[in-house]
């Protein structure tokens, strides 16, 4: 028979809850504690890369200042008269580098013998040369005769007659012709 407990604070067996309430709270304190090691470790690692960034962006400010002043001193640089300059100077390049001996064997190349240079004034371009030219011919038909020489000839393009006198108008004994006329070297190997 079970008889009743009659007493005024009933006898409770507390030790479960006790022992639960003992394991949750080692078992707490130790991920507290590897918490803790995590967040050391891990702040430990990242401080080489911090250090880095810092560096980096250090770097970064002072390259930033470096090309503000040069293009504080780019802006001083007076390109107008500089270009100008190039210009001239890339003319002058130009005019040495080409070859009046070539231009001269192709221009007797395609004159005829009855035909005479009097002047050649030539303008170097950038990429052929102009030549005003001033020839004077026995006859009328060796003066065209270098007309169409000119136009076959692929180092030669857009001859164009500025003047023509016969005989009776001018001092030169024959046909004067001025004109002008585009020469394009031919391509060297280097």
């Amino acid at each position: 028979m079970i008889t009743p407990n009659l007493a005024s604070r009933p006898f409770l067996n507390t030790r479960p809850v006790w022992l639960v309430t003992a394991v949750a709270g080692v078992l707490a304190l130790i991920l507290v504690a590897l918490n803790i090691g995590l967040f050391v470790r891990s702040n430990r690692t990242l401080a080489p890369m911090i250090e880095h960034r810092d560096r980096l962006a250090a770097q970064e400010r002072a390259l930033a200042a470096e090309v503000g002043g040069q293009i504080q001193d780019l802006d001083k640089v007076p390109w107008g008269s500089l270009a100008a300059r190039v210009n001239g100077t890339n003319l002058i390049l130009r005019e040495h580098a080409f070859s009046w001996l070539t231009l001269l064997d192709d221009v007797e190349r395609v004159m005829p013998y009855e035909v005479r240079i009097l002047k050649v004034t030539p303008e170097v371009g950038p990429a052929a040369v102009t030549l005003h030219l001033v020839v004077v011919a026995q006859t009328r038909d060796a003066m065209l005769q270098f007309l169409e020489n000119l136009v076959a000839d692929p180092n030669f393009s857009q001859p164009t007659p500025r003047r023509e006198e016969g005989p009776e108008e001018s001092d030169l004994p024959g046909y004067s012709l001025a004109l002008s006329v585009r020469y394009a070297p031919p391509e060297t190997e280097s």
